[in-house]
């Protein structure tokens, strides 16, 4: 896997909506954590405030967009407005090669798991991490483990130390016990069933496996899930991490989305942790895909907490 240059003080970062329109007040904000908290230097199209539908605009535009990102010379990262929908009617406009000559960082979630998809299957490391627009939401600890890990100051974690910031995150409970490593693959649950039978699709095969989800009834997760088993992704994983399964319960069922989600995974036999703090909340921590990370999920009596350790960090 290839891992982008660091960031530094003074560089440009693109920002592009490939997916949903945005909160203009929230994305001014976001801008400003860039500019002050970052030191970093955003640009953008003057009509990344489109809309149509539920989109950013049209999809040439949002692809027009892309492809002016990747060609800026001058810019050392792309980093996404938010999510929503849209990302994958892009998709054929995305030719990750460019970004293979001369590696950006990119970072996004939630409905931009299409193009980490498509990214990591070409061998480029990417950032799950918040959109522009959710930067201001961030608690003081969660902007500081981005920094850290976009900035490539993460130190490599002790073999059972908790880690620090940029080198890792915390669980809070162990489904399937024991400690494995491998490259860390994945994103919003949804959205990877979703890419199933595309060519923007990696290979699990030995990979941490990474979801989250949000606003999906317990029924949905689960028919996600099976999508993913009957296409075989799950049969040679290495472990599972799961992250923040919010909105998703069904009190007329008397079903919450993380059972759901915890059943299925436990059933996969191998070490699984949940509980990120990884996904659709205002606490939503960075993660490096495409990294190596050692999964720790501790058994009953072992001591320490469900842990994912960050191997490489995001960048070189």
């Amino acid at each position: 896997m290839i891992r982008p240059p660091p960031l530094g003080p003074g560089d440009v970062v693109r920002v592009i909506a490939p997916a949903g329109p945005f909160d203009a007040g929230r994305f001014e904000r976001g801008l400003a954590v860039l500019r002050e908290r970052f030191g970093l230097r955003p640009r953008f199209r003057e009509d990344i405030v489109a809309r149509e539908r539920y989109l950013a605009g049209p999809d040439p535009r949002r692809a027009a967009e892309w492809l002016e990102a990747v060609e800026d010379e001058a810019a050392s990262a792309i980093f996404c407005a938010r999510g929503g929908y849209g990302s994958m009617r892009i998709l054929p406009a995305i030719d990750p090669r460019p970004l293979l000559d001369r590696p950006k960082l990119f970072m996004g979630f939630s409905d931009v798991t299409a193009i980490h998809a498509a990214l990591n299957r070409a061998g480029l490391c990417t950032v799950h991490g918040p959109g522009v627009a959710q930067l201001p939401l961030l608690p003081d600890d969660a902007l500081e483990h981005l920094r850290t890990l976009l900035f490539g100051e993460g130190r490599p974690p002790g073999r059972d130390a908790h880690p620090e910031p940029g080198s890792g995150l915390v669980g809070t409970v162990t489904i399937r016990s024991g400690r494995v490593s491998g490259p860390l693959l994945g994103g919003n649950l949804t959205m990877l069933s979703h890419v199933v039978g595309t060519p923007w699709l990696p290979s699990y095969d030995g990979a941490i496996l990474f979801v989250e989800d949000v606003n999906e009834a317990p029924y949905r997760l689960d028919r996600c899930l099976t999508q993913l088993r009957l296409a075989g992704l799950l049969d040679r994983v290495a472990g599972v991490a799961v992250g923040q399964v919010t909105k998703c319960d069904d009190d007329e069922a008397d079903t919450r989305g993380i059972d759901v989600i915890r059943e299925a995974v436990r059933d996969l036999g191998v070490p699984a942790i949940e509980g990120l703090a990884a996904g659709h909340e205002d606490a939503n921590f960075a993660l490096p895909l495409g990294a190596r990370v050692t999964l720790v999920a501790p058994a009953p009596g072992d001591g320490g907490r469900p842990r994912l350790l960050f191997d490489e960090g995001a960048t070189e």
